[in-house]
């Protein structure tokens, strides 16, 4: 007989009483002493698997929550809850069953045999953790503490409560390191791009007219993916979740060298699961011009100082200039006595106002959330002439599904701008003893026209230029789709697909009428113009990349990130001047009489490739001791052919003193970091 035939027979013997008895089985000997029946059947309904039954709940809305991974922790076993939130899970003996989810706190639970009840109601937590206490770096998340490089986080409200025009201008209140630079060319002016640097400059000035940015400007990245400082400005603040300011080359190196300025990183609100809600925001400001800075002379003073510095005596000595010299001298003496001080620099100003306002709509279950917004934003400069408008709409989309998570998020924008045909210059150079306008009310076109013999130049009145029919808008059109896919591996281990594309056409029409004091020397074929430019715009960019991170023996933390990324920008660029316009109020393109002398039509086309490997690695012992590493290599195709790939790297320690045990005896410190 075999030995499995045997074990049978006296596993059969043994369950229908109790006895003592020995056996030979082969070589070994057995012997069961005085087993009861009923110690039999424990036994043997021990080895038998039971259905292990329960329900998972959402701690957020007390609903069920469908797609949490139940597993016995240890092996592979396990499933996923179904719509309504149930389980079946398979068990035998005592084991440990864990569950999972994306965004909530892993829940280990134990199982007896006993203890069915107890899971089902299973309540599921949310993993909330304050951005403050996180560093958002567009690539990865790293807790504060663990983070040797400089980095300031602000949330939304933080932004909000120093200001409501754009983040920048928030940033420049909250941060001392963060500074927009005055331009006193440009002033207020709501289309002009501002210079923006971080800890100071870091390259040569000068070079923006000739590259189309600023090389001390820092790197922008949008919810993972680059973006520009105008995309930035346009952004409506009511979308933004934070914005992370990396400073050092410790916390920057992993974009290279293109972020030697440093780096804002600007993350956007997520949709909120839960039932449909419908939220909406807006904001108001207002810009006033202070213009007292501007010590400037009035007209009785700035006539006293002309006539000191000579400007009334002809130095000909010419008995007939100098007669006309006297005249002019007497007539504007006149006018300063029949009260004429114009004060010039007001002119063209106003009382500046902002209104941005969004309405956004989200929603969603555990698997799947999301939002859908519309924004509209006005900015009236302080400049007369001067506004910005954006209308704009986005829709955003999470999806779940086992241990995978895509999300994409889409936005359309539109863009309209308009600058003033008369700049602030012109009105500055104006003196305070010229009438703004003429003894019958009307705008003359010449504040002071110099009489024959004279050597002196006619003087031209700002506003006569500025009733004209001149215009200088743009107008952008474009859109902007970012894709990221993830797997989350294992608890450790997180692969990340991202994929980004932005499209806009962009149009530029600037005119000048005919009658426009520039042209007054001109033949009626040269005056007057127009200047038309199309700009099409494509970029889109791809990363891949890993994510591993680990505690080991609840002391050693290890994280490490690795990844590709690539990127291509395409421009074209065409447009025309035409001149020889005949009337004021003509001023389409086509009542143009040619080109201009010389000219012709403009095309111009730029395509730039760009891709890069990156390493990033940190450890941290007991959250005391950190070290960070950094490794990226850049290739672009504006490189030389001899070295297209550029390697920088760095390092960075840390120190946690308020993680020491004698520090944290006086408790006077929450956080005290040498770095």
């Amino acid at each position: 007989m075999r030995r499995e035939q045997i074990r049978t027979s006296l596993m059969r013997l043994f369950m229908f009483g109790c006895c003592m008895a020995s056996f030979y089985i082969g070589d070994a000997y057995a012997q069961v002493a005085g087993a009861k029946a009923s110690q039999v059947r424990k036994l043997a309904d021990e080895s038998k698997e039971h259905s292990l039954k329960g329900k998972v709940y959402d701690e957020v809305d007390g609903q069920p929550m469908p797609g949490v991974a139940v597993q016995i922790e240890g092996t592979s076993q396990g499933m996923a809850t179904d719509i309504d939130g149930n389980f079946t899970l398979p068990v035998g003996k005592a084991c440990n069953i864990v569950f999972s989810f994306i965004g909530y706190k892993k829940i280990v639970l134990h199982y007896d045999g006993k203890n069915s009840s107890s899971f089902s109601h299973v309540v599921m937590k949310v993993e909330s953790q304050d951005i403050k206490d996180v560093v958002v770096t567009g690539i990865y998340r790293r807790k504060k503490e663990s983070f040797t490089g400089s980095s300031t986080t602000f949330k939304l409200d933080e932004l909000k409560s120093v200001g409501a025009q754009n983040v920048l201008q928030s940033l420049t209140t909250l941060d001392p390191s963060f500074k927009i630079m005055d331009n006193k060319l440009a002033g207020s002016n709501p289309n002009k791009m501002p210079d923006v640097e971080i800890r100071g400059k870091s390259s040569v000035v000068g070079f923006k007219e000739e590259y189309g940015t600023d090389p001390n400007q820092p790197l922008f990245i949008l919810d993972g993916f680059e973006t520009t400082l105008e995309t930035v400005m346009n952004l409506n603040m009511n979308r933004v979740a934070s914005v992370t300011l990396l400073k050092d080359a410790a916390s920057t190196a992993i974009y290279g060298s293109k972020a030697a300025n440093g780096v804002v990183v600007i993350e956007t609100k997520v949709p909120e699961k839960g039932k449909l809600q419908v939220s909406y925001k807006g904001d108001y400001a207002f810009d006033f011009a202070d213009l007292s800075d501007y010590n400037l002379m009035n007209s009785r003073e700035k006539l006293e100082f002309e006539r000191l510095a000579g400007v009334y005596k002809d130095n000909t000595n010419d008995p007939f200039n100098q007669i006309k010299l006297d005249d002019l001298y007497n007539s504007r003496l006149r006018e300063i006595e029949q009260g004429v001080d114009t004060y010039w620099l007001s002119v063209p100003l106003r009382t500046g106002i902002t209104h941005k306002h969004n309405i956004y709509a989200e929603g969603g279950e555990q698997n799947i959330r999301y939002g859908i917004g519309l924004n509209y934003g006005s900015v009236n400069g302080v400049m007369k002439g001067s506004d910005r408008q954006t209308l704009g709409g986005n829709v955003d989309l999470i999806y779940r599904t086992g241990k995978f998570q895509f999300s994409n998020k889409l936005s359309i924008d539109y863009l309209e701008t308009n600058d003033p045909a008369v700049s602030f210059s012109e009105y500055a150079l104006a003196n305070p003893y010229y009438r703004k306008y003429g003894d019958n009310g009307k705008v003359n076109k010449y504040l002071y026209y110099p009489e024959d013999g004279l050597n002196d130049n006619p003087v031209s009145n700002p506003l006569w230029n500025a009733h004209l029919n001149n215009y200088d808008k743009g107008q952008r059109f474009g859109f902007t789709n970012n894709f990221i896919t993830e797997w989350f591996a294992t608890d450790d281990l997180r692969l990340r697909g991202k994929f980004g594309i932005t499209k806009y056409d962009d149009t530029q029409d600037e005119r000048l009428s005919p009658e426009h004091t520039q042209f007054d020397d001109k033949d009626d074929t040269q005056k007057g113009l127009f200047t038309h430019s199309l700009q099409k715009h494509l970029y889109y960019e791809g990363d891949i990349s890993a994510t591993y991170g680990r505690l080991f023996q609840g002391k050693h933390q290890v994280n490490a990130v690795a990844g590709f990324n690539f990127s291509n920008t395409t421009n074209k660029t065409n447009g025309f001047s035409a001149t020889g316009f005949t009337d004021d109020m003509f001023a389409a393109p086509s009542f143009a009489n040619s080109y201009p002398s010389g000219g012709k039509p403009r095309y111009t086309e730029s395509v730039k490739h760009a891709s890069s490997f990156y390493i990033n690695g940190g450890y941290a012992y007991d959250n005391r001791y950190l070290v960070d590493v950094n490794l990226r290599s850049d290739g672009a195709s504006m490189f030389g052919t001899d070295n297209r790939f550029r390697t920088t790297w760095s390092a960075g320690l840390g120190w946690n003193i308020h993680n020491e045990e004698w520090m944290q005896m006086n408790g006077l410190f929450q956080l005290l970091k040498l770095r």
